[in-house]
């Protein structure tokens, strides 16, 4: 049992390492490409993703290595899932379980994200480009799909996941009851929240169906709905939260994490891009103004503590005594703008509900309802989800133009932007002339 444990152990840190959630797929190259900062400033060894340089020998070795972390993560998990049916005698049957919704749910989520970077949205071609979909472990070139079928895969094994995870621990406790970090359990919400969980499963799958569009929008609001509706996950309470002392504020909005990965290593990478250097190369920065353009003159509105000036401090601050470096994968606000989004047409009234909801949680202003539009959803999608990897493939999953600074910098909707190419090894070894 304890060898299972370790395998999954290996695959949440392989993904939280700084070439994957850690950095890249963060607070790294999907932030910068999502055109939040002063392109002006840029440091020169980040241009190419500001550019979207697609045919860069360094762009494409980070594609590439992005490419290889997201297989190698997949065949583990399929080595885990291998091993819980052969050697399924060393587990019970309530740890077989947990063990193989965990890794059928990560690799949902990993195949999902492939799909999220290399192939145009499913709304514009559901058979564009096909993919790999790997569920066996071993050398043999998997099979490929169309963007359609191989949606229904990433479906089929997080609904899989949702069924082994129906006794997950955690159904018997609230996670951010447990402290988010103060006291003598600070580390305990971790043991619910910092792996794949049964609301995480299914909080990823209504950001799957919401992708897929369409009829399945309503699938989406359902399973947004019913993981606010659990109770488990708590909007910002600013008081205990932010209106505390530098040292125990909570930037990351810990209450809510329905998913989140750790790496004691996060804060460094974050300095490494984030923090204040001088010099002719510096350190990614705002543009001036631009909290106050984002947040459309709210001063009140509690985000602006992820701010220093022109630099981003969401990372970086100093509470790690407190709250052990993570990143958010999935969050509870999320599933208010899913749910909003799925409701604006069938509903335009509960839409605004919702919004409102999640809008007040933001700001001490009192907030009146509006209508739930793209825009709308875009606009609180660019403000709440800085440094989370979230913005860019927001605009790729609305085809959306990439708003700028200032409109010199916006970009047009378009998938040479949005869709990264295969690494030309893996169109070399042919797999896309199988069937």
């Amino acid at each position: 049992e304890r060898g299972f444990s370790e395998a999954l152990a290996g695959v949440y840190c392989d993904i939280a390492a700084s070439n994957m959630y850690g950095q890249t797929l963060s607070f790294g190259m999907l932030d910068i490409m999502s055109r939040i900062y002063d392109y002006s400033q840029i440091p020169n060894k980040m241009k190419i993703f500001r550019d979207y340089n697609y045919q860069d020998k360094d762009m494409k070795a980070y594609i590439y290595a992005l490419w290889c972390s997201f297989y190698a993560n997949i065949a583990s998990l399929n080595n885990i899932l291998e091993w819980s049916e052969r050697n399924a005698s060393v587990l019970s049957d309530e740890r077989r379980d947990q063990v193989r919704g965990e890794a059928l749910a990560l690799r949902g989520m990993l195949h999902f994200d492939i799909y999220r970077l290399f192939t145009a949205d499913i709304k514009l071609d559901k058979t564009s480009r096909i993919l790999p979909y790997q569920t066996d472990f071993g050398v043999k070139t998997p099979p490929v799909y169309a963007t359609g079928d191989y949606l229904d895969l990433v479906v089929r094994d997080l609904e899989d996941a949702i069924k082994y995870l129906e006794n997950d621990p955690i159904m018997k406790i609230t996670p951010y009851e447990l402290g988010n970090g103060d006291g003598e359990n600070k580390d305990q919400a971790d043991l619910y929240v910092a792996r794949m969980n049964y609301y995480a499963a299914k909080a990823l799958l209504a950001r799957v169906y919401l992708d897929m569009g369409g009829e399945y929008k309503k699938e989406a609001r359902r399973l947004a709905e019913e993981v606010i509706e659990s109770k488990k996950f708590a909007l910002l309470d600013y008081e205990k939260s932010l209106n505390v002392d530098m040292a125990d504020k909570d930037l990351l909005f810990s209450s809510e994490h329905i998913f989140s990965l750790r790496n004691q290593d996060i804060k460094t990478a974050a300095e490494a891009i984030h923090k204040r250097v001088t010099g002719s190369d510096g350190n990614l920065q705002m543009a001036v103004g631009f909290q106050s353009s984002i947040y459309e003159g709210d001063l009140d509105d509690y985000r602006l503590n992820w701010y220093s000036e022109i630099y981003i401090v969401k990372y970086t601050s100093d509470n790690s005594k407190r709250f052990f470096p993570k990143v958010p994968i999935i969050r509870l606000s999320e599933m208010y703008l899913i749910a909003a989004e799925g409701w604006m047409e069938d509903d335009p009234g509960h839409a605004a509900e919702l919004l409102q909801t999640f809008k007040q949680a933001r700001t001490q202003k009192e907030v009146v309802s509006q209508e739930v539009t793209e825009d709308v959803i875009m606009r609180e999608i660019r403000k709440e989800f800085i440094g989370e990897g979230v913005i860019f493939l927001t605009y790729k999953r609305l085809h959306h133009d990439i708003w700028g600074n200032t409109s010199e910098d916006q970009v047009k909707a378009d998938n040479n932007v949005f869709v990264f190419p295969i690494p030309e090894d893996e169109i070399e070894y042919g797999y896309r002339t199988q069937n």
